[in-house]
């Protein structure tokens, strides 16, 4: 589970993200990002309803942040929203978890 922490969590700051925030898109969903004052990251997590039904949305989140606490301890300075496409629907943890990844490089998000 992700750290209180490292979430976002109010309407105004998914907002803002959107509105300045930079888009990269990957397979299945698109990360959205602005630079940040403070050091650690805060990730929010949107799934609409064409995603499914609640169990299936709350399982996806679940696991994006199972995924995204792996990557935390790369990610510096940075305020993102990760949106998940219909199309999501029947991938597999691993397969959720190297789009993911792939996702992140292509932004150069990841410090390493």
């Amino acid at each position: 589970m992700l750290n209180a922490k490292n979430r976002l969590k109010k309407r105004k700051e998914f907002a803002y993200i959107y509105k300045k925030g930079t888009k990269i898109y990957g397979q299945h969903l698109c990360i959205f990002f602005v630079p940040s004052k403070i050091s650690t990251p805060r990730i929010g997590f949107s799934v609409g309803n064409k995603v499914g039904k609640a169990v299936t949305r709350n399982k996806l989140k679940r696991q994006l942040r199972h995924i995204m606490r792996e990557f935390v301890p790369q990610i510096h300075n940075i305020n993102m929203v990760v949106l998940v496409y219909p199309e999501i629907i029947g991938s597999t943890y691993t397969q959720l978890r190297d789009n993911i990844y792939k996702t992140l490089l292509r932004g150069k998000i990841l410090v390493e």
